[in-house]
């Protein structure tokens, strides 16, 4: 339905009355003054005209057979957009009780009957005047200002009254939680004016997607809402789905640069998975995340286990936040040996959670969830303080050259002041900044904006060294290396794994070791769990090795080799297998 029919010319008005004559009077006065006019002889042929084309205002008879005029203005209310189209009754009774009836069904105004034509004229002007601005007013308060879409508070209107109309009508209807993957990198490496661009077009086409009775709303960020009416089926709400997905999928052209983006959709449907619009959008927004769990760049429909699944993670993210004051989080270490001496050469800082109930939290359950909360950056803050201490101890029992390694995440890299709370961190623990190595991904130093590259540069002219964490999983080409002082690559472990029997994982691992170091960048191999993989990565010359085949992640007292841990000495180098499988 359009939002006026005054987008497509002149004021729309919508004359209702059982009288023929006077429909026709009414008809001829407005259309002298410009109006377009449509009619309806009752109240419920008005209210099917009304969700047809749109009136601006509407003229309504009192008292007519059937659905009368108060009746019908009172269900207008209860429509999408009906309590802004100002209604004007035309009524024969001049009794206070019809007076207060009108008004209460919601009427803007009346007129009786006999009609003075020249009151009615200035009437008509007059409401569609205050109209016009009440629509204005209201357009900027319930639309997105980027995309003109319907904004949280006027979609959660919009979706309490279609839910309403189905309830009413023993119809389902769909709704579609969106998100975009990634959305943040584009944000980040092409800045948020792109960022914008992206979403008004983004906001195009999910509209140009669907039938004008659905309504696409936007939430915030790049979170869109779809609401579908009239599915018979849960195929048809995938259908959907799926053409939403495959719409954007093709390439956006912004500014001369075609950027690529997926989505993630949530299904809820109506009433199986709530039978209130809030439950209904909480339930959408449920199986979108789960979308995105499941790789992204899918639909996903929501189940009740769902909900249970949410509810684990809310209160595990209560918990991460309390981590830290609880002093929850610990540091486990793992070796890192040089392949020709077998001399240790550093140990990564990996981050544990020993929850007082849940006991210790896989990291692969927490970290991703403090990366999307935020937390991560106190949480990675807390990391290198308590590394950079340990570290420090290391070196007074008579370690001086060895190197405790963080990971940096993405969020991190991207913070304004980072460079002097790593300053700052150093200063406290006091250790030179030769004994803290900052392992990255390659997504996170990809983006190339000016405050990555600022960034980075100015760790390494502090004397910090830095490395590619997890190399090969991500663009995998070392030519950018050029551009930024990388001075380690760690190939990933899924490279190392096959190392010995797969042909292509032996090429690849060649070829990386080989042009890093005519780029003067050492190589690290992880996961190395076998003397065939290390006897493979020596002959390669790789610099480096680090995994269960030196030695698992374990608290910095009993780590083997360890200064002060049992058996352990300042000097000796660390051999042999130990623990289970696990970072």
């Amino acid at each position: 339905m359009s939002a006026s029919g005054a987008t497509n010319g002149e004021p729309l008005i919508l004359v209702v009355d059982d009288d023929p004559a006077t429909r026709l009077m009414l008809r001829r006065a407005l259309e002298r003054d410009g109006y377009r006019v449509e009619e309806a002889d009752d109240g419920a042929a008005a209210l099917e005209r009304y969700e047809r084309i749109g009136p601006d205002l509407i003229l309504m008879d009192a008292v007519m057979p059937g659905v009368d005029g108060f009746t019908a203005c009172a269900r207008l209310q209860r429509l999408p957009q009906g309590h802004l189209t100002p209604v004007l009754i035309i009524t024969g009774l001049d009794d206070e009780e019809s007076v207060n009836r009108a008004f209460e069904s919601g009427a803007s105004d009346y007129i009786q009957k006999p009609i003075r034509w020249a009151v009615l004229r200035r009437r008509v002007r007059r409401m569609l005047t205050e109209s016009r601005a009440e629509r204005h007013v209201n357009h900027l308060a319930y639309h997105d200002a980027l995309t003109d879409l319907p904004n949280r508070r006027l979609f959660a209107d919009q979706l309490e009254q279609r839910t309403d109309l189905a309830r009413r009508k023993g119809q389902p209807l769909a709704l579609l939680f969106l998100d975009l993957d990634r959305f943040k990198l584009v944000n980040d490496s092409l800045g948020h004016e792109m960022g914008d661009l992206l979403i008004q077009s983004v906001a195009q086409r999910l509209s140009g997607a669907v039938r004008k009775s659905d309504i696409v709303g936007r939430l915030g960020g790049d979170e869109f809402t779809v609401i579908v009416e009239g599915v018979t089926s849960a195929q048809d709400a995938a259908l959907i789905a799926q053409k939403l997905i495959d719409t954007l999928s093709e390439p956006f052209t912004l500014d001369s640069r075609e950027i690529f983006v997926t989505a993630s959709v949530g299904i809820a449907l109506y009433p199986f998975d709530g039978d209130q619009s809030g439950t209904l959008l909480k339930n959408a927004d449920t199986a979108m995340y789960r979308a995105k769990e499941r790789g992204r760049n899918g639909y996903q429909f929501y189940t009740a286990e769902m909900s249970a699944r949410a509810m684990e993670r809310l209160a595990l993210e209560n918990n991460l936040r309390r981590a830290l004051e609880r002093d929850e989080l610990l540091l486990h270490y793992q070796p890192q040996v040089r392949l020709d001496s077998g001399d240790l050469i550093g140990l990564e800082a990996l981050v544990r959670w020993n929850h007082p109930d849940l006991g210790l939290v896989p990291p692969g359950e927490f970290i991703p969830l403090a990366e999307e909360t935020g937390l991560i950056v106190p949480v990675g803050e807390w990391v290198l303080r308590q590394a950079c201490r340990q570290a420090r101890a290391w070196r007074e029992a008579g370690r001086e050259t060895l190197r405790v390694a963080v990971n940096l995440s993405g969020r991190q890299l991207r913070q304004q002041n980072l460079v002097e709370v790593i300053r700052q961190i150093l200063e406290e623990s006091d250790l030179p900044p030769g004994g803290l190595e900052l392992e990255l991904t390659e997504s996170s130093i990809m983006h190339k904006d000016k405050l990555t590259i600022s960034t980075l540069w100015a760790l390494h002219e502090m004397g910090i060294r830095l490395s590619i964490d997890d190399f090969g999983t991500g663009y995998s080409n070392l030519g950018y290396l050029k551009r930024f002082p990388i001075d380690t690559l760690k190939i990933d472990r899924s490279f190392v794994r096959d190392i010995t029997a797969d042909p292509d994982d032996a090429a690849i691992t060649t070829a990386i070791i080989a042009m890093a170091h005519n780029l003067k960048i050492d190589v690290v191999a992880e996961g190395v769990e076998t003397e065939e993989q290390k006897a493979f990565l020596r002959e390669r010359g790789c610099d480096a090795i680090q995994g269960f085949l030196i030695g698992r992640p374990m608290p910095a007292e009993s780590w083997p080799g360890a200064p002060g841990a049992p058996g352990g000495s300042a000097s000796a180098p660390v051999h042999g297998r130990a623990g289970t499988r696990g970072r």
